[in-house]
Formats: C-alpha cells, structure tokens, sequence
C-alpha cells in the first residue's frame, strides 16, 4: 500500500505514489486509522486528477518571495517594460512585507491604494493617481501568474476599482506653431529638425523612430516598417503618406548604412539617440510654444490624416490603434473644429418696446 506510519510516539500516517512519473509524498496528520488514511490518499489522488490538489494549501507563500523567485523572472522573459516592474515590485514588497498571498485580501489592497496617493514622491511633489493604478496592475498581474501557478486561488485586486483618470490629450501642433517651432531648430539643436519633420510625416512612437533601423525603410516600395510596437504587431506607413520631405530625409540619414544601422543617430557619438525629451522641450521654450510632448507630434499626423479626409479604418491602420475607439477621439475632434460654424444670434429679453401693428387678412 502506498499509505504508512512513520516515527514511533505520536507517529502521523504517511502517503506516498507516483501519477505519470511525479512523486507525491505528505502527512495525513487527521487519520488515525489505515483506513482513514486510504480514504485521504484516494481523495488526494482524484483531486490530482481533476486539477485541484494543492488548491487547499495555495496562498502560502510569501508576496515577496513570489515576486523575486517567480514573477521577476517571468517578467523578464515575457514583457519588455519588465524594468518598470523591477521599480514597483520594490513599492509592493516593501508595503505588504511579511504578508503571503493569502493574507493579501482586497480590503487591505483598498488601504494600499489610498495610503500610497497620500504619500509624496521623492521630490516633495504630490503622487499621481496614474502612478498608483500602475503599482495596482502589477500586483494584479501578480495575482493572476500565481494562480496560473497553483500559488494563489482568487485575486483580491478584481474587487479593487483602479482610480478614474482624465487623463487625454487633445493637443497637436498648430500649423502656425510649425515653422515657429522648425526655425529654433539649428545649431546644437539642428539633429531635432529631421526627427520632428519625420514624426509629423509617419506618426511614429518616440522610441519606434529612434529604433528605427535601415533595413525598416524600403524606398522600393516607398514604406517605412514599424517593428517592435506597442501593439506588438508590425504595421507599414507610405513614406509620402502627409510630406514628401519625409523620403528626402530618411534617404539622406540611409545613404551608406547597413539593415541593421540605426537611421538616426547622435552625429556628436555615432550612437543612436536614448532620449530627446530634454533637447525638444528646451526648442519649445525658445520657440514660446507652450504644454507640446513628443507624443502630441504624433497625435498632430493623426489629425491631419483626418483633415486630409482619410477613412477612419484607414487612419487606425497608419497609427497602429488596436481599438478604433483610439482612433476616433482624433477624429471626432477634427471634425467639430471643421463642420461647426459659430451662430449669431441676439436672444431679447422681456422688453416694453411698442410694436406697430401687423395688417392681416380677414375673412367676412
């Protein structure tokens, strides 16, 4: 039999098989008799086969040891923002210290979530609520792979609502915000003018462009592939699409590089661009054009798509949205600003002005 005694005083009933080539071996400390023991054994066994041993047990482990031993290295592997993850899981470690997942219930994840919106960065400033929902959905997704992994059974964070954030942009780059901005763009600040004239003529994502590699740029069929996307989908964008300057500059920055050159790089290094935040907001400043992101250059192609009467499917595809949703926030504001005109009209009040009377036909 597979069940059996071990120790001598106040030995526990054992049991220990094998179901296709994995061990199972515990203590059935509740038996007190071989036949409670086998009743235990048989039942283990059935839940084995139906998916539910060790169900009853799950949520022991600790939140921290869970993160460092299973969800970093997956995160690593799986995502390519895993070193956002790195900086919240040290957030969650540190408020649920000691807690297993168990313990984890989602009025404690409640508690998490107003105490943190109440603590102030590291500069003094007042914490975003964006920021909050962002350490919230890790601990979610945390959740979700220990119950994939038999570690957890629910996940207390499907009962928590994230805050409610307003949060979208309408702003684009005004067309007499344009040459404004271009003009500033010379000197030390000469490499942002191909940059911003190809953001405005693709509607690349910051990091797409400056990733942006030779073999990407196809001059025989006239596309600009977009890889590694946001969406994780490769999408192609025409190069004369908005601006046929755009072909002109990608094909000068190509001119003698391999497929895997990058196309824009840093002519004091030689090596591609990390960032360009700071540089683009100091030509901002010069050029008195207030509260533009990069980001705002690509939501500029998009509503000039939309200006230039571009299907709606057509404008999503360009974009690279997953949810046409996306697409038609852009759209619907391109279309108030061209089809509503403004009325004039006098609303009079009560009034004593006399009246001359108004002939009317009448019949005898």
């Amino acid at each position: 039999m597979s069940v059996y005694k071990r120790g001598k005083k106040g030995a526990h009933w054992h049991y220990y098989f094998r179901v296709r080539g994995v061990r199972y071996r515990g203590v059935i400390s509740e038996a007190r008799t071989k036949k409670q023991a086998e009743q235990a054994e048989s039942k283990i066994k059935q839940e084995i086969f139906e998916g539910r041993f060790g169900l009853v047990n799950s949520g022991t482990m600790k939140l921290a040891r869970f993160i460092d031993e299973i969800y970093m290295p997956w995160a690593i592997a799986n995502k390519r923002s895993w070193k956002g993850d790195q900086c919240y899981s040290e957030v969650l470690k540190a408020y649920f210290k000691g807690k297993s997942l168990c313990e984890i219930t989602p009025l404690l994840v409640e508690k998490f979530k107003h105490e943190r919106i109440k603590t102030p960065t590291k500069y003094g400033r007042a914490r975003a609520e964006a920021s909050v929902n962002r350490e919230f959905e890790m601990l979610s997704r945390v959740f979700n792979l220990a119950i994939d992994f038999k570690n957890a059974e629910t996940n207390p964070c499907s009962r928590v609502r994230k805050f409610k954030l307003d949060n979208e942009r309408y702003r684009y780059l005004l067309p007499e915000e344009e040459p404004l901005l271009l003009n500033v763009m010379e000197g030390k600040r000469a490499h942002l003018r191909p940059l911003v004239i190809v953001a405005l003529g693709l509607g690349l994502r910051k990091r797409e462009q400056l990733n942006l590699r030779r073999g990407q740029v196809d001059f025989s069929r006239n596309v600009v592939i977009a890889t590694r996307t946001k969406g994780r989908k490769n999408r192609e964008i025409p190069l004369d699409v908005l601006n046929p300057e755009v072909r002109e500059i990608l094909k000068k920055a190509c001119h003698g590089k391999d497929a895997e050159d990058y196309v824009f790089t840093n002519p004091d290094t030689d090596k591609p661009f990390y960032d360009i935040k700071r540089s683009f907001h100091t030509a901002c400043r010069i050029a008195g054009i207030k509260n533009l992101w990069w980001h705002d250059l690509r939501a500029t192609f998009c509503t000039r798509l939309a200006l230039a009467r571009y299907e709606a499917l057509t404008i999503m595809s360009l974009m690279g949205h997953k949810d046409l949703k996306t697409t038609m926030r852009y759209i619907r504001a391109v279309q108030l600003q061209r089809d509503v005109r403004p009325i004039n009209f006098v609303h009079k009040l009560a009034t004593n002005e006399i009246r001359p009377p108004v002939l009317a036909a009448v019949n005898y």
